[in-house]
């Protein structure tokens, strides 16, 4: 047995010096063969190729190329460039946007909204996208608005083709392989041949994959198909080809194994042996040798791993500026594939997203642009293991200013939540949380939702209130949208009201999109009732029967915000209350006469 193990060792060893001798003999074809301890040249690419972006129109590089270069030579020497090549993309700068993620997305909790609901599923295998890369991608809607029909476009056609969904994914999972083995998983001793020849695999997988399964694309994916057919049409292709065949497929062997009962094997015999002569560096058994004593006489001396990395580095060169992109490519890929992970989700509850349909803002004096969503509903509920009820906002017009009345819980809040996340994932160019939308771009949004005070607030309510009207109008531009929450909720109504008005009266000036909420009923109703305020709209919630909520918006004014229900169905009534107290009150008794009781056996025992 012994014997037996000891032969299969030596042929797999001989087809191993079979392969590189025959890496050697094609090499010196070309030149010289590599003198013993000579290093490695890095030399430029044969020429440069177009960057692929599948997120912007005009195509953009988004990162630090020489950086990114550097990292990527020295990964795939040592296969671990210390998570530089995953920084680069979240790091990378960002697409130009007017957008300040300061002034709203303290209120919109993005990152646990990503993390919740635009996760990627292929298979069984559920895939973090970068939460850092999205989160900034999504902050900053791009200002030039042929980006967002370019990601809408891609999204529709992917979402309506299974088979492109199915191929993107595939390219997806190869991008993350070649990240991993670059970036993520350090070489171990005598691996550096082996983790190669995978990083040439996946890179052969991504073109593949690209050339083939994209190549029925009309949106941007074409570019990805394009750029894909034309690497596999050079020559460096036909070698990466030539290498990994060489790697997997030498030869073909028959052989004869007997078995015994235990399983073990008894007898090994190699029948026959036919090599691949379909490739190149496949060479004859005499070719091989007049290769070798020709290089002898020469007085060339290297080993077979030198001629093999010399062969694969060379190769890996030639592709540097078809790999690089790749990097890029991973950030754009996830983007679409956590906008169908959205979708995914929300529809196994029973609700609809949309691709909405977005207007440039009208001229100052032109008709108003629109703004009318159907089925609008938070998908935050989700993290909470709600299910939302969607609703439907329509307004006369995108620059109305629109107040919302209405009792606690009723859903004010989370509806203009709603809103600003719909506002701010349309115009980045992916799903919003609706079945149907309309909307009008704006250039900046400013959100405020009311919160609870930080520790470190160095004014009163008063003062931070005044604090949140100025930061508003430092920030505020025309077609801006405005999301308000309990607007000077936080002082006495006098002072409450007149700040109120003051700020309702200016904001219309800039043709903002606004949505307001208040408890401030009476001036409400005096603001409907006066209709001094120009483009003032007003939506209430709606109440059944019971007066419970139905999470449905209705114009008008609320006649209450019916505290009382709401005090009741939290137990803050005065019959609870006295009951509370009598409670409290009988358990305090009740320990007096425990301590009263014991204090007299005491002095009976003393006595």
């Amino acid at each position: 047995m012994a014997r037996m193990g000891r032969s299969s060792k030596r042929r797999r060893y001989l087809m191993e010096r079979r392969k590189t001798a025959n890496l050697a003999a094609a090499h010196e074809g070309a030149e010289e063969p590599l003198p013993r301890g000579a290093p490695l040249a890095l030399r430029a690419p044969d020429r440069d190729e177009e960057w692929v972006d599948l997120i912007h129109h005009d195509p953009l590089v988004t990162i630090d190329v020489e950086l990114l270069r550097s990292a990527l030579r020295f990964a795939f020497e040592s296969g671990d460039a210390g998570g530089l090549l995953g920084r680069a993309v979240d790091e990378a700068p960002i697409t130009p946007s007017r957008w300040d993620p300061a002034a709203f997305s303290l209120g919109l909790f993005l990152p646990e909204l990503l993390s919740s609901c635009f996760s990627i599923r292929i298979g069984k295998k559920v895939y973090e996208p970068s939460r850092t890369h999205l989160v900034r991608l999504l902050e900053h809607p791009p200002d030039d608005v042929r980006d967002v029909a370019l990601r809408q476009g891609v999204l529709r056609e992917v979402a309506a083709e299974p088979a492109l969904r199915a191929s993107l994914e595939r390219i997806y999972v190869a991008l993350r392989e070649l990240r991993g083995l670059l970036d993520e998983r350090p070489m171990t001793p005598g691996e550096t041949i082996r983790r190669k020849v995978e990083v040439l695999t996946a890179i052969k997988a991504i073109l593949d994959e690209a050339d083939e399964g994209l190549a029925g694309a009309e949106s941007a994916l074409s570019r990805l198909a394009s750029f894909a057919a034309a690497v596999r049409e050079r020559d460096v292709y036909r070698r990466l080809t030539q290498i990994l065949d060489f790697d997997a497929n030498m030869a073909r062997l028959e052989v004869r194994v007997v078995l015994g009962s235990d399983g073990k094997i008894r007898d090994f015999n190699l029948l026959k042996a036919d090599e691949n002569a379909d490739n190149p560096l496949v060479l004859s058994p005499w070719r091989r040798f007049v290769s070798r004593m020709i290089a002898w006489f020469r007085g060339y001396d290297y080993t077979e791993s030198e001629v093999l990395l010399r062969v694969i580095d060379e190769v890996f060169l030639d592709l540097e500026d078809v790999i690089l992109p790749c990097f890029d490519l991973v950030g754009d890929v996830e983007l679409y594939l956590s906008a169908l992970g959205f979708k995914d989700r929300v529809e196994k509850e029973g609700l609809e997203v949309c691709l909405p349909r977005i207007e440039d803002p009208p001229a100052i004096g032109a008709p108003p642009g629109p703004r009318f969503v159907e089925g609008l509903f938070n998908p935050l509920l989700l993290l909470q293991g709600i299910r939302p009820v969607p609703c439907d906002i329509k307004t006369t017009g995108h620059d109305s200013l629109v107040l919302i009345t209405g009792p606690n819980s009723g859903g004010k809040t989370r509806m203009m939540q709603a809103m600003a996340l719909t506002q701010l994932l349309g115009q980045s160019g992916i799903f919003v949380p609706a079945r149907g939308a309309e909307l009008t771009r704006a250039p900046t949004m400013f959100v405020s939702l009311v919160e609870g005070a930080p520790a470190d607030q160095k004014e009163g309510r008063l003062g931070t209130e005044l604090l949140r009207v100025r930061q508003l109008f430092e920030q505020l531009e025309p077609g801006a949208m405005v999301i308000l929450d309990e607007l000077c909720s936080g002082t006495n109504p006098s002072e409450g009201i007149a700040i109120f008005n003051m700020v309702l009266s200016l904001l219309p000036r800039l043709h903002p999109q606004v949505f307001v909420s208040t408890h401030f009923l009476d001036a409400a109703r005096d603001l409907e009732e006066a209709g001094a305020v120009e483009r003032l709209e007003f939506l209430q919630v709606e109440l059944d029967e019971a007066d419970d909520p139905t999470y449905q918006f209705t114009p008008g004014v609320a006649p209450t915000s019916l505290a009382h229900n709401v005090a009741s169905r939290l137990g803050v009534t005065h019959e609870e209350l006295v009951a509370l107290v009598e409670r409290q009150e009988a358990k305090v008794g009740a320990r007096l006469l425990t301590a009263s009781t014991e204090s007299g056996e005491m002095e009976k025992e003393i006595a």
